[in-house]
């Protein structure tokens, strides 16, 4: 029996046997929805059906085991971060359509051409630098637009078997660096100011400022992407290209001319859609605060998701020079609506596990961690909170966890930040799984990252960043007052 087949039936046999045979008290819905979420984790990483109908369970195994009804589940497959999402792929697809990801590409070959870790590098570091401001998700959609027509150039110049692990190793590089770069900031991702909420509830008088949390934050972003960037060259070890000839490079640019007017209306949209994204939130520095421009609108409510949809609607009501809008109804049909569907199926996961109480029984099962050394405990703690992160939100398992993590540090009389930090660093650190994260998810929907290879790097780059987080944490705690 193949793999495939096996894991067909081991995964609703798997669900079966642990939502009868665990009891957890007070939340009786709980191992019903453990074994659900093991069962779609099984036919998640065989692949043994399609991606998207395993996303699809929780409509109708939700229901049938009384964890949430129809209507309160299905939402959660189309909400804002959706429409990021799909807003964001469709200013991907004008930029393929009127040939701006061409002229795109070509200037950056012309700059960076030294070679594909050089490359990987570069988006590396840029993406992590944008994810400390901006949301996750949106900074990848950017690089995503810039990566895929940047290797298909690459694939025209040197074969796209050659380009293959390079664009494996690129993909790669953006998802994991834009979860390692929200680490940065306290306003890098959702997590972070749970933590300050978290602190502030517990021990008012610990809790650290903007500059204090990048005092970690940011040696946290730099570790993690030396750690990225080790891996990365070792994928590409075996890649065997010379640099670009730049004479080439620079004939074909003028061979493109000026630039039409799609391409101008491309760019336009692109820019400002990526400075709303940026500028919406605004920040805040201690005495200093810049609002954001959402602030100025009468109604809250706006958010990422408006901002790519708005972005996107001009690409179908600005017209080019053949008098035809930059987009049709054909961009609707090329959405990779498979991704939006494992999209979904992580945040209706996410939701069920919360909902049930499974989420609360996993963090009240760390409680045998406080009897370990501190440096082991630390360990423990991220290596728990890494993993259930590729199965939950971390935003939901961090409200859960730290709470609880908070009072058997006070209760214990240990440092509260050593406790905590930890496990708010870890909850970015899910890379193995297509919906463990958003950025994770958009790189996967560009279809050229196999899901066994993000597994596989994956799991050892969880390892390895639950142990650097543990390092840098310990080393720098005693810096902060």
């Amino acid at each position: 029996m193949n793999l495939r087949l096996l894991a067909l039936f081991a995964g609703p046999l798997a669900g079966i046997v642990i939502a009868n045979s665990l009891t957890i008290t007070g939340f009786p819905h709980a191992p019903a929805m453990l074994g659900i979420a093991v069962w779609m984790a099984i036919w998640w990483i065989s692949e043994c059906v399609p991606i998207a109908f395993t996303a699809l369970i929780p409509l109708v195994a939700f229901p049938l085991a009384g964890i949430v009804d129809s209507k309160h589940i299905a939402p959660r497959y189309f909400n804002s971060i959706i429409f990021l999402f799909i807003g964001g792929f469709l200013i991907a697809q004008a930029l393929e359509r009127s040939g701006l990801h061409k002229r795109l590409a070509l200037a950056l070959l012309s700059k960076l051409h030294a070679g594909p870790l050089q490359l990987a590098f570069g988006f590396a570091l840029t993406t992590a630098f944008l994810s400390m401001w901006i949301s996750n998700t949106a900074t990848t959609m950017l690089m995503v637009t810039i990566a895929v027509p940047l290797l298909a150039r690459l694939a025209e110049e040197h074969g796209a078997e050659a380009i293959r692990p390079v664009a494996v190793a690129f993909l790669l590089t953006i998802a994991y660096s834009a979860n390692i770069g929200g680490m940065g900031t306290p306003v890098g991702t959702a997590p972070n100011l749970v933590f300050l909420e978290a602190v502030s509830a517990h021990a008012p008088e610990m809790t650290p400022s903007f500059l204090q949390w990048m005092m970690i934050g940011i040696p946290m972003v730099i570790a993690g992407l030396i750690v990225l960037m080790l891996f990365m060259r070792r994928r590409l070890a075996g890649v065997n290209w010379q640099p670009s000839d730049t004479d080439m490079l620079k004939r074909d640019r003028r061979a493109l001319g000026g630039m039409r007017r799609e391409e101008k209306i491309v760019t336009w949209v692109l820019t400002l859609t990526a400075l709303a994204w940026m500028s919406r939130k605004g920040i805040s520095l201690q005495s200093l605060t810049i609002p954001g421009w959402s602030s100025l609108l009468p109604y809250p409510g706006v958010d990422d998701g408006s901002v790519a949809i708005f972005g996107a609607a001009w690409l179908f009501l600005l017209r080019g020079e053949n008098k035809k809008p930059v987009l049709d109804t054909a961009a609707f049909s090329k959405l990779p609506w498979d991704i939006v569907l494992l999209l979904g199926g992580g945040f209706a996961l996410a939701y069920g596990m919360q909902h049930s109480g499974a989420s609360q029984w996993l963090g009240s099962q760390l409680d045998f961690l406080t009897g370990l050394p501190l440096p082991l405990m630390m360990l423990g703690i991220a290596l728990a909170m890494t993993f259930l992160t590729e199965i939950t939100s971390n935003t939901a398992i961090t409200q859960v966890m730290l709470p609880i993590l908070a009072a058997a540090a006070l209760t214990n009389q240990m440092d509260l930040l050593m406790i905590l930090l930890p496990a708010t660093l870890s909850a970015s650190c899910a890379f193995m799984l297509p919906v463990a994260t958003p950025p994770n998810a958009i790189v996967f929907g560009t279809h050229q990252v196999p899901m066994q290879t993000m597994i596989r790097t994956g799991i050892r780059l969880n390892l390895v960043m639950a142990v650097v987080v543990v390092g840098v944490v310990w080393l720098i705690r005693p810096l902060i007052n």
